[in-house]
């Protein structure tokens, strides 16, 4: 199960991030390598160079290996990966978040209130462990 990941955005240290789709990496954080103890360039050109190097115009790129080859000609090296968060959902049924766990679903209680309808019709609110559903 792979999918391209979005991007994060990481300036505070002049650093590019760039959605990767792979199993084992998610983000990968480039920073400026021509510049590093002066003036960083600007995110225009960070995303200039990630454009030239392959990315689509949301920060995506397929080949990990081939983009961090062509940003490093650009100046670029990877700073480090940041592991994205799984995706989570709500349970139509319960209101309660998932995600999934190897084979099955693990869910629990989500954070805040969610509003939800369940396998009745009928439409329920759910803060915590604690679920309230009723036609009036």
């Amino acid at each position: 199960m792979s999918s391209t990941r979005s991007a994060l955005a990481a300036a505070a240290f002049a650093a590019l991030a760039v959605g990767v789709q792979s199993a084992g990496a998610d983000t990968a954080v480039f920073r400026d390598s021509l510049r590093p103890g002066g003036a960083p360039r600007t995110e225009e050109q960070k995303v200039a160079d990630g454009r030239a190097c392959g990315a689509s115009a949301d920060n995506k790129f397929q080949d990990l290996p081939a983009f961090t080859r062509c940003m490093q000609a650009h100046g670029w090296v990877v700073d480090h990966m940041v592991k994205d968060p799984k995706p989570t959902w709500i349970d139509p049924d319960t209101g309660l978040e998932c995600h999934q766990a190897g084979g099955w679903d693990v869910c629990k209680p989500p954070h805040g209130t969610v509003t939800y309808t369940n396998k009745h019709g009928v439409p329920c609110k759910r803060t915590g462990a604690v679920s309230v559903c009723t036609n009036f």
